[in-house]
């Protein structure tokens, strides 16, 4: 297969025929080309590849036909490839591939029809290269090109028969020549009505040569019949042999004797329609739930659905007929006058009948239900039964209630306000105006009713009424001024009992509480009224009580003001800690540094103490704690028992006294030193005069360096013996501490030397040495000490007196010299007698420092 005949048609329609080039490559340039058709069968083609911009088609025989430029497409868009081969016409749908071999796959063209846009593009079976043009247009053959003259002479032209110039078979004149008869169809452009039962079916006719063969076909019936002698030809299709319902194009097939094809011939359009007419009811009928109401019965009666088109429809109802045509979108509507049809409310028959174009006709029937009629009321005597609104009834919600045709869609307007409901299968209807709503004004005043009923048919019914409202019970007001002076009542003020006071309309009763407790009184000429409640009435204690004053008129109208007054008879959450000290008792050195009475008291509240006669103010924090710190400058020193009465005002004036008791314990007792023993130079036991303190020793060394000392203490009712742990060495300097029970200390310095050095007295202070013991023995000489008010005040903190005892071991009588004390800026000030016992009293200074001595020491001023 060296050549490959083709047919190219551009994007204007114009089709160029020619064969591709000798060799392999065949090329076949395509570039302008929107569809190309090609002479061959798909099992001509081995393969398809694309190189590039062209198309290369590989066929069995190894050929390569080249459609060049297959792929520009900027001009044409995307090209659409055919084979074609006797009669057959495929399209090859290639893969989208920018290179190599490509996938491809066939889908055959249905052109059986009367005409298609690829019929042009056919090749038949005449050397494989003829196009299917000669019976379609034969005037055409002389511009076929390269088709050439062998093909073109496949084709035959008509011509016009009957004898004469051109001679024929049977003819007279002529050179030889034979004429055509080309058959005709008779009535081609005309259309047959086939309507339901049609008698006749339908007869097709025509001419044509004598003895040729008709084929007339119907939709999906065929007919066949033989051209008479005469020329003509007829065939009839009784009515049941026609296809079913639609329209249909006559096309007749004739084949003349000699074997000449005449196909496709048009014949008469056949219009099947053996089925009645429908009518369905779309709107205005019972049977789509439809009724008339008032409205519509006034306005017209306007029935519609759906049927065939250009249908008659024919409605009649109680001997009123309205008629329309069905339109071509299948709708239609008729409408019936007032007149026609009569208001009340019942139910009637409709007769629709319905004739399509082909004088199909159907006949059925609806019913007509109409109601144009309801009604509504409303209730009397609404609220409460005398029809007229309470505040009471108003804050409770009020119901207006009445009876409408059941199923009535019922709205009540009252102000502007709706409320909507559905009237009960018995016909009553109810509905409510909540508190807020329309009776929420205070006063008297009437309300317009206003109530629209529509029944279920959409008719409307509207019925007004009246009610009044009386919400006004009068006027009531409590005073402004606030209660006991601040709206606080106290227990002085509940005692006293509590005065409720205020304004109203002038001789009404007033119901005043106070709390859980109430009475009446009546407003005077000029509106003013008061209420005493005394203290039993009222609680104690701390609450907020409510106050109300109110009136009622007949109808039970209240008017009422109300306030609150809070209720504080007591002080809260008061009281004194137990211990003021460590042990409720105040010694020398609490006393001293000050101690602190301390408790807790409602906050906002006052404290003060008193103490023999002597009134301190507390200090109270925003927490409600308070306290009070005292000392000896407040107290003075004296032991005794105390009472402490504390006192304490609460914001709302409420007082409450609590007592607290304690001890000032300032009462010292000294060690009283009564000698030693001495074993080997040495200090073994210590004795003291009988004591309860607790005892502590020390040794000093000549600065007043203090080493505590060991000792086992043995008891006796004559004395206490100190038995060392450790003996001292004879004429060591010594201080015994005593301690009593509310925790005083005091102590005895003995002095065992004969010069007692200033930094000696100067660092013993913390002992608290009340007693200076002077023990010193050298051939019975005393020790010699210098003392200043100084001196003496830094030795104790216990009080500012110090007591000097001597040795009867020296002194004149045992020929040395007397305990000598030197007392700088002293002044002799007579004796005194302590526990029996007879001293010098030598002041000081001021006077307040005391030295006491014993007669046998010797003072030097």
């Amino acid at each position: 297969m060296s050549t490959v005949a083709f047919i190219a048609r551009d994007a204007l329609g114009t089709n160029q025929h020619g064969t591709s080039a000798e060799g392999s490559p065949s090329i076949i340039p395509t570039t302008g080309a929107k569809d190309i058709s090609l002479n061959l069968d798909p099992t001509d083609v081995e393969s398809y590849a694309r190189r590039g911009r062209d198309l290369h088609v590989t066929l069995a025989d190894g050929t390569v036909v080249e459609l060049d430029g297959f792929y520009d497409t900027a001009s044409t868009g995307p090209k659409n490839l055919f084979l074609s081969d006797e009669g057959d016409f495929i399209e090859v749908v290639l893969e989208d591939k920018s290179e190599g071999m490509l996938f491809a796959s066939y889908e055959p063209l249905d052109l059986s029809g009367k005409w298609s846009a690829y019929d042009d593009m056919v090749f038949l079976d005449v050397d494989r290269i003829e196009p299917v043009v000669a019976p379609l247009a034969a005037p055409l053959l002389g511009g076929l090109g390269g088709v050439g003259a062998a093909a073109a002479g496949a084709a035959v032209i008509a011509g016009v028969g009957g004898g004469g110039g051109g001679g024929g078979g049977d003819g007279d004149g002529g050179d030889g020549g034979t004429d055509t008869i080309v058959p005709t169809v008779n009535d081609a452009d005309g259309t047959y009505d086939v309507p339901e039962g049609d008698p006749d079916g339908v007869t097709i006719s025509g001419t044509g040569e004598a003895g040729s063969d008709v084929e007339v076909t119907i939709g999906d019936v065929v007919v066949t019949t033989t051209v008479e002698d005469d020329g003509t030809w007829s065939v009839n299709v009784p009515t049941d042999d026609l296809p079913d319902d639609g329209v249909y194009e006559t096309v007749v097939d004739v084949v003349a004797p000699d074997g000449t094809t005449y196909e496709d011939l048009d014949g008469p359009t056949i219009d099947i329609d053996s089925e009645p007419p429908t009518v369905i009811i779309t709107e205005g009928t019972q049977s789509v739930g439809d009724i008339v109401d008032g409205d519509e019965q006034a306005s017209g009666t306007i029935i519609t659905g759906t049927g065939e088109a250009g249908a008659t429809v024919s409605l009649e109802i109680n001997g009123a007929t309205q008629t329309t045509t069905v339109a071509e979108d299948g709708t239609w509507s008729v409408t019936f006058t007032s007149d026609e049809i009569e208001t009340g409310e019942y139910e009637t028959g409709i007769t629709i009948t319905t004739t399509d174009p082909h004088g199909n006709s159907t006949t059925t029937t609806d019913v007509l239900e109409v109601d144009t009629e309801t009604a509504v009321t409303i209730d009397s005597g609404l609220s409460g039964g005398d029809d007229i609104v309470t505040a009471a009834e108003a804050a409770a919600g009020v119901a207006i209630t009445g009876t409408a045709e059941a199923g009535a869609t019922v709205e009540v307007t009252i102000e502007g306000v709706t409320r909507t409901t559905t009237a009960a299968s018995d016909g009553t209807w109810t509905v409510t105006y909540p508190s807020g709503t329309v009776f929420d004004t205070e006063g008297e005043y009437d309300r317009e009713i206003t109530v629209t009923s529509t029944d279920t048919a959409g008719n409307t019914a509207t019925a007004t009424s009246t009610i009044a409202v009386d919400t006004d019970a009068g006027f009531v007001q409590l005073d402004d001024d606030p209660i006991e002076t601040d709206d606080i009542i106290n227990a002085a003020e509940r005692a006293d009992g509590v005065t409720i006071t205020g304004t109203a309309t002038a001789g009404e009763t007033v119901t005043v509480t106070l709390g859980d407790a109430s009475g009446t009184t009546v407003a005077d000429a000029d509106g003013n009224w008061s209420y005493d409640f005394d203290a039993s009435e009222i609680d104690e204690g701390t609450d907020t009580l409510d106050v109300t004053a109110s009136i009622s008129d007949d109808l039970g109208n209240t008017e009422t003001d109300s306030d609150t007054v809070a209720l504080d008879t007591e002080v809260v959450n008061y009281g004194s800690e137990t211990l003021q000290t460590s042990d409720d008792v105040v010694n020398i050195d609490e006393l001293a540094t000050g101690f602190t009475l301390a408790g807790t008291v409602e906050e906002g509240s006052t404290v003060s103490v008193e103490i023999d006669g002597t009134t301190y103010p507390a200090s109270v924090d925003d927490d409600g704690n308070w306290s009070l710190t005292l000392d000896g400058d407040d107290l003075g020193t004296d032991s005794r028992d105390v009472t402490a009465t504390i006192s304490a005002t609460d914001p709302a004036g409420n007082v409450e006294t609590i007592t607290q008791d304690f001890s000032i314990d300032t009462d010292v007792d000294t060690p009283d030193f009564d000698g030693v023993t001495i074993r080997s130079g040495e200090i073994s036991d210590i004795y003291l005069n009988p004591t309860d303190d607790d005892l502590s020793l020390f040794s000093l060394d000549g600065s007043g360096n203090a080493t505590e000392a060991g000792f086992t203490e043995f008891n006796s009712a004559a004395e206490v013996q100190l038995d060392l742990d450790q003996p001292l060495a004879d004429g060591t300097n010594l201080v015994i501490q005593g301690t009593d029970d509310a925790g005083n200390r005091s102590s005895v310095l003995v002095i065992d030397q004969q010069s007692v050095s200033s930094d000696l007295l100067n660092s013993v202070g913390e002992h608290n040495i009340d007693t200076l013991d002077l023990v010193f023995e050298d051939s019975g000489n005393g020790a010699n000490v210098t003392l200043t008010e100084e001196m003496i005040n830094n030795l104790s903190s216990n009080s500012d007196t110090l007591v000097v005892r001597g040795d009867d071991n020296v002194g004149p009588s045992e020929g040395g010299t007397s305990h000598t004390i030197t007392l700088t800026g002293g002044t002799a000030d007579g004796t005194r007698d302590v526990d029996g016992e007879t001293f010098n009293v030598y002041t000081i200074g001021d006077g307040d420092t005391t030295l006491l001595v014993e007669d046998d020491v010797n003072v030097i001023i």
